[in-house]
């Protein structure tokens, strides 16, 4: 069984659309973080192209995941390709490169009656505490901070900005995230959310029994920087605090430390000073027989 105890979803600037989008069915949850757009100008629909496929992904699995259950390769598969069909019939342009494709992080998840099924792309995350238990399981978000190697590539290309220049409006931010970007859904790069129907035989996917009751909490890593950027709680306490607490009272901490701690990311390099945040706090428990 599958209860929503809390959602939250809040956009990093709030002049801007919120690019992470989030729902649930009575047995499914699920997070997608859109990825920023680095393309030459616009490409698909009114707003970003990041906001186009969270949104666009989002009402594909409301849409479909009752009817696949517990085969959550099957509703990805769906998703890719019929995002990949409306990309094509709605684009406003050709694209120039991989770089500009819409893509997203995603973290899924469905309650069976004896079964946890988890799938995920990229930053996304899931801690499951276990009711009584000290150590959490940890799924999707890497145990630690991002790669030490882009956060240093990130530093240096910050402290080279001109006073008061964007960093998505310098030459060399725009080259570097373009680089990485053009590896989405190669082989030999990363697999994620997105218009390539071939990721979805590459996301990560992990079982676990539905034998004790467990409280949950689903985040884009926007929400998920307390735990794995800002080192501010550990992530049994991050579930804790969700619960306890609520949602908005973790938020304010994320936005107290990107605006008052370190507005300009020196001490935690990053390209946005606020990043959207969303999470989904839930309880799964055994079904009665």
């Amino acid at each position: 069984m599958l209860r929503i105890i809390e959602a939250l979803s809040a956009a990093g600037d709030p002049a801007k659309a919120n690019e992470d989008a989030f729902g649930h069915t009575i047995s499914h949850a699920w997070v997608i973080d859109g990825a920023t757009d680095v393309a030459d100008g616009p490409l698909i629909g009114s707003g970003t192209g990041a906001y186009w496929l969270a949104h666009r992904a989002s009402a594909l699995f409301a849409e479909n995941a009752v009817r696949h259950g517990a085969d959550l390769r099957a509703l990805v598969q769906e998703t890719i390709e019929t995002l990949a069909r409306r990309f094509t019939q709605e684009r406003l342009r050709v694209s120039t490169g991989r770089y500009e494709w819409p893509s997203a992080a995603m973290m899924l998840l469905h309650a069976g009656r004896e079964m946890l099924s988890i799938a995920n792309f990229a930053d996304c995350g899931l801690v499951l505490l276990e009711d009584g238990a000290a150590t959490p399981q940890i799924f999707g978000m890497a145990h630690q901070s991002r790669e030490t190697e882009a956060m240093s590539r990130t530093s240096e290309l910050l402290r080279v900005l001109r006073p008061g220049e964007r960093p998505f409006d310098n030459g060399d931010v725009m080259a570097y995230l373009r680089a990485a970007r053009s590896r989405q859904n190669r082989p030999d790069g990363y697999w994620i959310l997105g218009i390539e129907p071939e990721a979805a035989l590459h996301m990560r996917h992990w079982k676990v029994p539905l034998d004790r009751p467990y409280t949950g909490l689903l985040f884009s890593d926007g929400f998920g920087s307390l735990v794995f950027d800002y080192h501010r709680l550990d992530a049994a306490t991050f579930v804790r605090r969700a619960a306890m607490g609520g949602l908005a009272t973790i938020l304010a901490e994320i936005r107290h430390i990107e605006e008052v701690e370190d507005p300009a990311g020196h001490f935690w390099p990053r390209f946005k000073r606020h990043d959207d945040a969303t999470a989904l706090l839930f309880r799964a428990e055994p079904r009665s027989r």
